[in-house]
Formats: C-alpha cells, sequence, structure tokens
C-alpha cells in the first residue's frame, strides 16, 4: 500500500459528530502551533511535557468560545509529531469553523485513520497496536473490548516475539547439527528434547489462537449492498432494517453515499450497508459516490451483489460483478415480484427476495449468517491472530516430522524448513531476516569458525 505523507499538518474533529459537552479538535504535524493563530489561539513555548492552558477561541472579533489547548511536543506525542488539541463545547457548526479556519491556513482535512497511520509510521505504535485501535473503536461487548485492549498494549505482540525468539533458537540448534557436524564445539540436540519443545510451543500458540477466535466472534461484521442503479437495493437495505432509512426512488443515482444500519442476523450483530449504484459517472458526485462504494465494498466482511431479476445482466454489470474477492461475495436476486428474466449464463442468485412481498428476507438472513460463519469472520482480529493461524500449522507439521524419530532426529532439514516457515508468519514486516537471526546464534553460541 501507499502511505500517505507525514510531512505536512492534518486537522479533524477527534470526536463524535453528535452535539455533546466536548468536542476536540486534533492537529498533527509541523505547523500545529503556528496554525493556531488562524482561531486566535497562541500556543505557549514547546515542552517535554504535555501543557493545557485556558484558551479563548475567536472566530469573530466580538465572540469567543472557552476552551482549552492541550500541546504535545514531537516525539512524545500519539502520532510522534508536534500534536495541538483544542477541547471547546461540543458544538458541531462551532467544530466545523474551527477545522475550516486551519485548513484555510494550510492544514490539510485529515484521511480516515491518518492520526494513527502516522503514530505507525513515527515508530509510536506496533503494527499490532493500530489493530488494536481500530478493534477498540469496533468493539460491540466488554470482552471484545478487552480484545482490544490487550491487542493496543501489544500482549499478543509480546507473545509473538518470545515465540519467535524459541522458535528460531531450537532452529539455530537443528541446522547447527546439520551443518556444523564437524565442529568441535556444536552441541546437537536430541529428538525427545525437539518434540518436547515443539509441544509445548505448539500448545501455547493453539490455545492463543483459539482465545482470540473465541472473543473475535463477539465483533459486527460488515455486510455491503452493492450493484447498479436502480437494482433495489435502497428498497432491500429498508426491508432489512425495519424502517425508511435509505430514499427509495426510480431515479437513477438517488443513493449518493453509503448508508450504514445496525440488524441482528442468526443472533449476530452486523452492520449492513446500502451503497450507491456502480453505473456511469457523468459527474464529480457521481465519481466520488462510486469510489466510496469501492471501498466500502473492499472492506466489507461480505458482499450482497444485488440484481433485479427483471432485468438481464449486461457485460458492464458482469465485469463489476467480476472484480469483487470470489470468496467474499454472493448474488442476490431482487424484485423478484415483478418476474424473472435470467439466463443460465448468469452469475446464479442465491437467493430471490421482494422487499415489497417480503419474499426470500428470512432466508437472506439465514444465508448472510451462514455465511458469515463459514468464513470465520472476525472484527477485531488484529495483525497477530492473523500471523497465529499459518505459525500454529507449520509448527504442527515440524511436531509431526520429529514424532517420528527416535534418540536422533531423521529429517532434520524437513524439521527446520518447517520452522522457518512460522518465525517467518510471527515476525513483523521489518527487522532481521530469519538467515540473520539463525546465524547471529549459532556464530554467538557454537564459536563457528574461531
Amino acid at each position: 500500500m501507499q502511505y500517505p505523507t507525514t510531512a505536512d499538518t492534518i486537522v479533524a474533529v477527534a470526536t463524535g459528530w453528535e452535539p455533546s459537552p466536548l468536542g476536540i479538535v486534533r492537529v498533527s504535524g509541523p505547523a500545529s502551533r503556528r496554525l493556531l493563530v488562524n482561531v486566535g489561539v497562541e500556543a505557549p513555548p514547546p515542552s517535554p511535557r504535555p501543557v493545557c492552558v485556558a484558551v479563548r477561541v475567536r472566530l469573530e472579533d466580538d465572540c469567543g468560545w472557552p476552551g482549552h489547548l492541550v500541546c504535545f511536543t514531537a516525539p512524545r506525542s500519539y502520532t510522534g509529531q508536534d500534536v495541538a488539541e483544542l477541547h471547546l463545547p461540543g458544538c458541531l457548526p462551532l467544530l466545523r469553523e474551527v477545522c475550516a479556519r486551519l485548513i484555510a491556513g494550510g492544514a490539510r482535512r485529515a484521511l480516515p485513520g491518518e492520526f494513527t497511520a502516522r503514530a505507525f509510521l513515527c515508530g509510536r505504535l506496533a503494527r499490532e497496536q493500530v489493530e488494536g485501535v481500530l478493534a477498540l473503536l469496533n468493539t460491540a461487548s466488554e470482552s471484545a473490548a478487552r480484545q482490544a485492549a490487550r491487542l493496543l498494549r501489544g500482549e499478543t505482540q509480546a507473545d509473538r516475539e518470545r515465540w519467535r525468539e524459541e522458535i528460531t533458537d531450537l532452529l539455530a540448534r537443528i541446522e547447527a547439527g546439520v551443518d556444523f557436524a564437524d565442529e568441535e564445539d556444536v552441541q546437537f540436540v536430541s529428538a525427545p528434547e525437539v518434540r518436547k519443545r515443539l509441544a509445548g510451543l505448539l500448545v501455547q500458540v493453539e490455545a492463543t489462537l483459539g482465545q482470540r477466535r473465541s472473543e473475535r466472534r463477539e465483533g459486527r461484521a460488515h455486510v455491503a449492498l452493492v450493484g447498479l442503479p436502480n437494482a433495489g437495493k435502497s428498497a432491500l437495505f429498508n426491508a432489512l432494517c425495519g424502517h425508511a432509512r435509505a430514499i427509495v426512488s426510480p431515479v437513477i443515482g438517488t443513493t449518493r453515499d453509503v448508508l450504514s444500519c445496525e440488524i441482528t442476523v442468526g443472533g449476530r450483530r452486523i452492520v449492513l450497508q446500502d451503497c450507491a449504484g456502480l453505473g456511469h459517472a457523468p459527474d464529480e458526485l457521481e465519481l466520488a459516490a462510486h469510489r466510496a462504494t469501492e471501498r466500502t465494498a473492499e472492506l466489507a466482511d461480505l458482499v450482497l451483489w444485488v440484481h433485479a431479476v427483471d432485468t438481464p445482466w449486461t457485460d458492464n454489470e458482469r465485469a463489476a460483478y467480476a472484480r469483487l474477492p470470489a470468496e467474499g461475495r454472493l448474488v442476490i436476486g431482487s424484485k423478484a415480484d415483478l418476474g424473472i428474466a435470467l439466463s443460465p449464463n448468469d452469475p446464479p442468485a442465491a437467493v430471490l427476495v421482494s422487499a415489497q412481498t417480503g419474499r426470500g428476507l428470512a432466508e437472506l438472513q439465514d444465508l448472510v449468517a451462514r455465511q458469515l460463519d463459514t468464513s470465520g469472520f472476525s472484527s477485531t482480529a488484529g495483525a497477530g491472530d492473523v500471523d497465529l493461524a499459518p505459525a500454529a500449522l507449520a509448527l504442527k507439521r515440524a511436531a509431526d516430522a520429529a514424532r517420528s524419530s527416535g534418540d536422533q532426529l531423521e529429517a532434520p532439514e524437513l524439521i527446520a524448513l518447517e520452522l522457518r516457515a512460522a518465525i517467518e508468519s510471527l515476525r513483523n514486516s521489518a527487522g532481521e531476516t530469519v538467515d540473520e537471526a539463525v546465524l547471529g546464534r549459532i556464530f554467538a553460541r557454537f564459536c563457528i569458525g574461531k
């Protein structure tokens, strides 16, 4: 992926878009302090500790808003940059205007998640902690919140590093016995010891993996309704939500943005999303809506491609449908009460529904629940959770290979290969390679080459 630049200054409202007692405008970047003059605030001098001062934000000469300014000096801030936060009354027009004044002074509106992205790029957060931030924002229960907090603290990351160290140490001893058997200082590792250490590692990794999977089941999946304009997405969205959440009209392009609604299917809470139709884009607004739809489809746990069964498939629709990942998409035949005009060569509909008569809605909900269960949905999965499954599988293969040996390893090369695979799946994208780690331990421990 291409990360956003960190050289400019970004600004955004850091609290929810609802009236509240408190609203926070956050600024991060080299010009954070200087830009505050655009709202009539003078920043205090840089300090190694956070500084909080009372201020009055002035948008007009005769009108001032009381608040507090909290300043963090790089690198001791969330993003690792100079950060300023204006804590103000949670009046949405006020917060919008403050952001607008700062943007007019030279700041840029922050992209979704960009403050956390800067924290990652500046080394303030590890990869897994970034996942923990997202998981914490999306938690739907106390246990899920605890899991997200563990990710944010880096507990899974610490476990992964410890396992990687143990596996690398074992790999170094096995490969030393294979490659440097003639060296007098090399101490061989016995097959019983290899089996014992692999069994202990496998128990730890599988236990943690099982716990993570159990906790992740309590999250909220995102299910997106995608299709051509006027395919019946908004009507189906309203029918599933149980109320008129989206505007339904025969006019193409009525839905301009992604609408969301939480519903329950199969006993689980999901976020249902109604996306703009993927048709022609004659103007900039429709193009922006199409991009929002494509982003939503890419991030959704399940995409329901809604096709009106009273109209045939077109080449453009087939091409748009083919761009979706095959493992996370289903075709839903809408407007089934108007007749069916499908061809055997068209993608088959998993279920036929009618938002007007209610036909197939219960079947569709059951299908979504089964699909999410089958796909092993995880909403709070962090990078560490993704890596644990292949690591556990590699350790299991290594343990199976060692189990056939007596007192001496019969297939040390095969065991070493599986251990390397486990290390690769556990390590971060940055840092030393497996070869560097193994050779470092060999030369430090065995006096090879003297």
